[in-house]
């Protein structure tokens, strides 16, 4: 066999095995896995966005569980459930969740790793009490996706000006 058609030979299975490599590589479990690793990330996210802003239920104790040092705001956040405003809100509908590398958590002021969220807070009958969307952060410093400490320093910050106090929130 002459080396012209050995190349030829290598060359025309090169081409036929390549795409069949590269399918695979595109789909199939590592796919699967990264869109039902995704799917969970959100479902956490919307999870812990739910119980911390749904001030009709649950307690201080389980709302600063799923905030970013949410010990650091027991005073501030007990006193914001305390007000009439903060009976208002139901909870929370995430709209999308996008995860930000690690540049871009830094640029939003959260650590890495971090998601930007889109969410409704949501009033009586589940509607939402603003217009537009809010766009907060979620973190994972530990592996599990909690509310980033500045979403909620921004809300409580909102609730005191409301409130005719000046000055940041204790925690914040």
């Amino acid at each position: 066999m002459s080396v012209r058609v050995a190349r030829i030979g290598w060359l025309a299975m090169a081409a036929a095995v390549l795409p069949l490599a590269a399918s695979a590589c595109g789909s199939g479990r590592g796919a699967t896995r990264s869109t039902q690793a995704a799917g969970a990330m959100r479902a956490e996210v919307a999870r812990a966005y739910g119980t911390l802003f749904d001030f009709t239920r649950g307690t201080v104790a389980g709302k600063l569980a799923v905030i970013e040092d949410g010990s650091s705001l027991r005073a501030a956040l007990t006193a914001a459930l305390g007000s009439a405003l903060a009976k208002s809100a139901t909870g929370a509908r995430v709209d999308s969740v996008t995860l930000l590398s690690a540049v871009a958590c830094r640029q939003g002021g959260v650590t890495h790793p971090c998601a930007r969220v889109s969410y409704d807070l949501l009033g009586p009958k589940g509607t939402p009490l603003f217009s537009t969307p809010s766009t907060g952060y979620a973190v994972a410093p530990r592996g599990r996706w909690l509310v980033a400490k500045s979403t909620i320093c921004s809300l409580l910050s909102l609730f005191y000006s409301a409130s005719g106090r000046s000055g940041s929130p204790p925690g914040c």
